[in-house]
């Protein structure tokens, strides 16, 4: 299916809300809007995966990456709306804890992945 992705900035938060799947042709393309946000000074970036079926381990490196790039720029990464396939990838690595908002560790956990 692909991947699209579009940004909204809203409240000093920018939200990428991603639809299709993450995987190894599409990751890069994520990969390269979240480096440039939190590289343009937004502090707080969302990743909306409501609409995402299906992520595989690049997709994952790709978050944990860039959750890491922020941090390293005082910037916080979450992730919401994962559900289905995607949601138990999260928890089964244990990603939950430090990437998904409102999950214990979420919004800016101090944690280390």
């Amino acid at each position: 299916m692909g991947l699209a992705l579009h940004t909204t900035r809203q409240d000093g938060r920018a939200t990428i809300a991603a639809r299709g799947s993450i995987d190894l042709h599409s990751s890069e393309e994520l990969r390269e809007r979240l480096t440039e946000l939190v590289d343009a000074g937004e502090r707080e970036v969302v990743v909306d995966l409501t609409a995402v079926d299906f992520c595989d381990s690049s997709g994952l490196n790709v978050l944990v990456r860039a959750y890491k790039h922020a941090r390293a720029q005082n910037a916080t990464l979450t992730v919401t709306g994962a559900y289905g396939r995607v949601e138990n990838v999260l928890r089964t690595t244990g990603l939950d804890r430090f990437l998904m908002a409102g999950a214990a560790g979420g919004e800016g956990a101090e944690g280390r992945v």
